[in-house]
């Protein structure tokens, strides 16, 4: 079907047939792009290290990224030493007074965030934040890089991603296709605000010349035949389920502790994703609960790596049941809940 194209250099923005059809699907997460304005990246990781290398207009070079946060992309900016500032998030949210007050002071170019079921805490802003956020980049003159690397699994249909209450003015938004499809395939989109498209295109030239040919073309043919509808539907409706399932365990161990943890759903904000975490209490080590868990055959990554060196670490559990079995749910979190009142105890 390719043949045409296989075997000459592609164009940075992509295989022009693939981002009309991506032009239509992102149309249905209320992001209206025009077709200028989309890229076909190798993974949201591309996409970021050419917006951390590049130049913007307002001449700033200081980037803003949540903590805990991704800690991919945190790896990257300190390898590369990219000035960068950490800005607290919680359960709760952010405080908009401390952020604007980042923009006001500091020569921040883009402000990296996961409005939508963050990583790792499983959150997402409220509606006003979203306005918030949009109103403080207009009036600072930042941008805001939107990673909606799950919307695929968003649950709640009148939720709109950042994108939608800017109209790609101040808004970068970069979507990925790894966690609804497969990892291997190193594919996502980005929607560049028209200021900055000819700098964006020109290192991305510089970068790759163009991203892989043959999983565009993988794409667009899952795209067409109607496999990545079937697909997304599966994988959402049995995320859902999980979710459930944490929620509900979650719950009763959270009954059961005392006080000795917190958790979002816990606190009244509806059930959390397939990933969410643990306020522990100050008495409480999580390297020693998931030290104790990883012998139980439950494992539970720390969330240092979330954190950049210099940023003050929260005592946070990072709970993902994405590959658990589902009849494994509730006794993984019994044992959580164990772990963490036997060493309640010891205190």
């Amino acid at each position: 079907m390719y043949k045409k194209d296989l075997f000459i250099y592609g164009t940075p923005q992509g295989l022009p047939s693939l981002l009309a059809l991506l032009q239509k699907q992102l149309a249905g997460y209320q992001v209206f792009a025009r077709l200028n304005q989309l890229f076909v990246v190798s993974g949201v990781q591309q996409a970021l290290s050419i917006l951390t290398a590049m130049p913007f207009p307002s001449g700033k070079n200081e980037i803003v990224i949540e903590q805990p946060g991704y800690h991919l992309y945190i790896e990257h900016l300190e390898a590369y030493g990219v000035p960068v500032v950490g800005f607290r998030r919680t359960a709760e949210g952010v405080d908009m007074n401390e952020l604007e007050e980042l923009f006001r002071t500091r020569r921040i170019k883009f402000f990296y965030t996961m409005p939508r079921l963050h990583n790792p805490l499983g959150t997402s802003y409220r509606t006003e934040e979203k306005r918030r956020l949009v109103a403080l980049a207009k009036k600072y003159d930042v941008y805001l890089v939107e990673d909606d690397y799950l919307a695929d699994l968003e649950q709640d249909a009148k939720s709109d991603p950042l994108y939608a209450y800017d109209g790609g003015e101040r808004v970068i938004y970069l979507k990925s296709y790894s966690k609804i499809i497969f990892p291997g395939l190193r594919i996502g989109a980005a929607v560049i605000p028209d200021a900055l498209v000819p700098t964006f295109s020109r290192y991305k030239r510089i970068l790759d010349i163009d991203s892989s040919m043959l999983s565009q073309g993988a794409l667009e043919i899952y795209c067409k035949s109607g496999m990545f509808d079937k697909h997304r539907h599966k994988i959402k409706t049995s995320y859902s389920r999980r979710a459930r399932r944490l929620h509900t365990a979650l719950e009763e161990e959270l009954r059961r502790s005392g006080g000795l943890f917190t958790y979002p759903a816990g606190a009244g904000s509806g059930p959390p994703s397939v990933h969410t975490h643990l306020a522990l209490s100050g008495k409480l080590s999580p390297g020693r609960i998931i030290a104790a868990l990883k012998k139980k055959s439950v494992f539970l990554d720390s969330v240092d790596r979330h954190y950049l060196a210099s940023f003050p670490k929260e005592p946070l559990l990072k709970l993902n049941v994405t590959n658990v079995p589902e009849s494994e749910i509730e006794q993984g979190v019994r044992l959580l809940g164990e772990a963490i009142r036997s060493q309640g105890r010891r205190k």
